[in-house]
This record gives structure tokens, sequence and C-alpha cells, in this order.
């Protein structure tokens, strides 16, 4: 009983937060790996571009991580863009959830891209003078898809961090669980009640 009602309840907080526009990765697994660079390096990405200006820092340098210790702290100020990538297996038709956070200090030209198999769903350019930021997407499933971000700061740095992609259940799924909770709770009572009688 307890095992089902904690799985309705996570099914609507998952649902809720992505109506609410905020990240459920908290209560849904998140499909990168290394997705905060909790490693300390950046190991499970694919770096392509210009990596002379991209480093990982602990939470004590620089802006300071958004979540754990640590976060990408980059601007290539060469004036070349870099970009790291994931691909992951998910189930075909699904609606992902993206999401990462973003914080600069509004130094121009500077640009960070989501981007979705190729394609740019976020585009930030300029990237404003701001504190740690979180945008999000939401994409199909295919399959097998691919992540990536793409960044520059030519005259400074920007932070990335708590990258995640993650599964949204659908509304029928958690319609259904709901319903089963609900039944099985009247049950409970009156079966209590008839003891309670005798």
């Amino acid at each position: 009983m307890k095992k089902f009602k904690h799985t309705v309840l996570t099914c609507l907080f998952v649902s809720g937060s992505a109506i609410a526009g905020n990240s459920p990765a908290r209560a849904a697994v998140n499909l990168l790996q290394n997705g905060s660079f909790e490693t300390g390096n950046l190991s499970n990405w694919i770096e392509s571009g210009n990596p002379a200006w991209t480093y990982v820092y602990s939470a004590t340098m620089g802006y300071g991580a958004q979540d754990g210790s640590f976060y990408l702290h980059e601007g290539p100020q060469s004036g070349f863009e870099d970009t790291l990538s994931q691909t992951f297996s998910d189930i075909a038709g699904q609606t992902l959830l993206v999401s990462g956070w973003v914080v600069s200090d509004g130094s121009q030209p500077s640009e960070v891209l989501f981007k979705f198999n190729g394609e740019t769903q976020v585009k930030i350019n300029p990237v404003p003078n701001q504190p740690w930021t979180q945008y999000t997407f939401t994409v199909t499933a295919t399959g097998t898809d691919t992540f990536a971000v793409t960044f520059r700061n030519d005259p400074s740095f920007s932070g990335l961090d708590n990258f995640s992609v993650t599964a949204i259940p659908e509304p029928s799924a958690c319609v259904l669980l709901a319903t089963g909770f609900s039944a099985t709770s009247v049950y409970a009572r009156r079966k209590k009640a008839s003891a309670l009688k005798v």
C-alpha cells in the first residue's frame, strides 16, 4: 500500500513539476551521465571545438557550483565555440524534459546553445549578467538521442551545471495510478469499518 502510494505521489510530482517548468530531475532518472560534473572532470561527455578555456572547477572557485561540488567554467577566449555532447538510449515516443543551468557576468560576445539531435532548442545570445538560471525544454524521444551544449564567452567566463534529461510520465498513466490508489483506499476504509462493527 505504501509503495503504491509513493508511486502515485512521485507520478503526480513529476507531472506537476513539468507543468510548472521546474526540473523533476530529483524525482526521475537522469539519462545523462555526469550531468553535474561531479566526477571532477568531463567523463562521459564528448568534447569538440575549442577546449582551450573549458575547465571543471570545484565549488570553491569562480562562480561556485549550482549543485554539488563541481561545475563547468567555460569561456573559449579565442573566439571559437566549444561543445560537449552525450548520446543516450531512451524509449521512443516518450516526452523528455531537458534542463540545464547557466551563470554569467554579462560579458559579450557570449552564447550558450542547448541542442537536441543537432537542432538548437535554447539559444542564449548574449548570455546576460545573471545568477544561476535554469533553462528547460521538452522533446520527443526517438530511442537513441544526443544532447549537446555549445558555448563561448570571448572576453570572460560563464558557468554551466546540473544538466539532466528525464522522461515525463504520460498523464494517462498517472490517472490510472491515481484511480487505482483511490479504489484501494476506499476498500481499506470499508474493510476497517466492517471489522469495527463485529
